[in-house]
C-alpha cells in the first residue's frame, strides 16, 4: 500500500467503527446500515488483497540455492581428489565463476548429467558422499524450479492485487461520500455527533516534509547553541 493509501485505509477502519458504535440510530435496511455493511466488506478485501501484495516464497528459496551450491562444492572438491589418478575428471565438475542464479543451476544440470553416468556416481560415493547422491541432487533441482514458479506466481499475486488495493480504496472512498451526506442529515441538530462523524471520517494529512531552505535554517539556529554548549563543556 502506497503512504496515502494507508491513510485511507485508516480512516475506513474510523468509519467502521463510528458505524458499529452508533447502529441504533439507523433503521435496519437504511442507506446508512447498508453503506456501514460495504465499508466493512471493503476492509475484509482490502486486508486480503494486503496479504497476496506482500506473500513470496524467495526465502525458501534462497535456502535451497544455498543447500544445492554447497552440494556442488562437494562434488567439484571430490571431483579435483579423483582427478589425481584420472586426470581432466575434474573437468566435468567445475564450480560456476560467476555467483549468479542462472549460473549455479547451469552448473547443477551439467553435474547432474555427468554424475548420472554409468559408474560415476559410485566413485564420488566411494568418498562418502551419500549413496542417493543422484536421487538428492535431482529432487534439489526439481524443488528449486518448483520455487522459482511459485515466487514468480506470487509477483504476478501481488502486481493483482496492488491494483485490487487502489479500486477498493476508491469503492471506500465513494462509500463515505454517501455516508457524509447522510450523517449530515441525520445529525444536523446534534454537533457532538457530527463532530464525531467528522473526526472519523477526514483523512489525516501526510506529515509536512522539510524544505531545504527551512533546514539550513533550522541547522544555523541551532548552531549557536550547539556552540555555546561546546564552549560551556570545555570550560568545566
Amino acid at each position: 500500500m502506497t503512504e496515502r493509501e494507508t491513510r485511507r485505509y485508516a480512516m475506513l477502519g474510523r468509519v467502521e467503527t463510528f458505524g458499529k458504535n452508533n447502529a441504533a440510530d439507523f433503521a435496519a435496511k437504511s442507506q446508512a446500515k447498508l453503506r456501514f455493511a460495504n465499508i466493512t466488506e471493503i476492509i475484509g478485501n482490502l486486508d486480503a488483497a494486503k496479504a497476496n501484495q506482500q506473500a513470496g516464497g524467495a526465502t525458501a528459496k534462497e535456502v535451497m540455492l544455498d543447500s544445492l551450491r554447497l552440494d556442488l562444492q562437494n562434488l567439484a572438491r571430490t571431483a579435483r581428489a579423483i582427478a589425481q589418478d584420472e586426470p581432466g575428471f575434474a573437468d566435468r565438475f567445475r564450480l560456476p565463476d560467476s555467483p549468479s542464479q542462472t549460473a549455479l543451476l547451469t552448473a547443477a544440470d551439467v553435474m547432474l548429467a555427468e554424475v548420472s553416468k554409468p559408474g560415476v556416481a559410485a566413485k564420488f560415493i566411494a568418498h562418502e558422499l551419500p549413496a542417493d547422491l543422484v536421487t538428492q541432487l535431482r529432487e534439489d533441482r526439481q524443488a528449486i524450479a518448483e520455487a522459482q514458479d511459485a515466487h514468480e506466481g506470487a509477483q504476478n499475486n501481488g502486481v493483482t492485487s496492488t491494483a485490487a488495493i487502489g479500486r477498493l480504496i476508491r469503492a471506500g472512498m465513494k462509500e463515505v461520500t454517501y455516508l457524509d451526506a447522510i450523517m449530515n442529515n441525520k445529525y444536523t441538530r446534534n454537533p457532538d455527533k457530527l463532530r464525531a462523524w467528522f473526526s472519523a471520517s477526514t483523512t489525516e494529512r501526510a506529515p509536512r516534509r522539510q524544505t531545504k531552505a527551512a533546514a539550513a535554517t533550522a541547522a544555523a539556529d541551532s548552531a549557536p547553541v550547539a556552540a555555546a554548549a561546546a564552549t560551556t563543556t570545555t570550560t568545566n
